[in-house]
């Protein structure tokens, strides 16, 4: 019974202490009323989660999460351009970094989004 105890026990710490870089690295984007790079990757739904999903993983990008971060909820512009008051926050695989940057997205330091600063 003590060996199964110390068996077990072993095998719980090796699987708790392993990293798979599924945390991976936080990036972040302003989300716009209708100019997103994403835009065409809703496929009938309104589901931002798999149209970023989609378009990231178009562009080669190892996607772990996306969510969305209201950072303003006053009134906002309703022209294309304009923010939303949200970003889109991404974690993806450390080694994509460069082509989301490429694609606009800024990566979190020391969990700070790049919020923009008002007017």
């Amino acid at each position: 019974m003590f060996r199964i105890c110390i068996t077990f026990l072993l095998l719980l710490l090796v699987i708790t202490a392993c990293d798979n870089d599924e945390k991976g690295i936080e990036m972040d984007i302003v989300e716009t009323g209708c100019m997103n790079a994403w835009g065409d990757y809703y496929e009938g739904t309104s589901d931002y989660k798999h149209a970023v999903t989609a378009y990231l993983e178009d562009n080669n990008i190892v996607v772990y999460s996306v969510s969305k971060l209201n950072y303003f909820s006053g009134p906002v512009c309703e022209a294309c351009y304009c923010p939303t008051g949200n970003l889109i926050v991404i974690r993806i695989n450390e080694k994509d970094v460069a082509k989301a940057e490429q694609l606009g997205f800024h990566l979190v330091v020391n969990g700070q989004n790049n919020i923009p600063l008002k007017d």
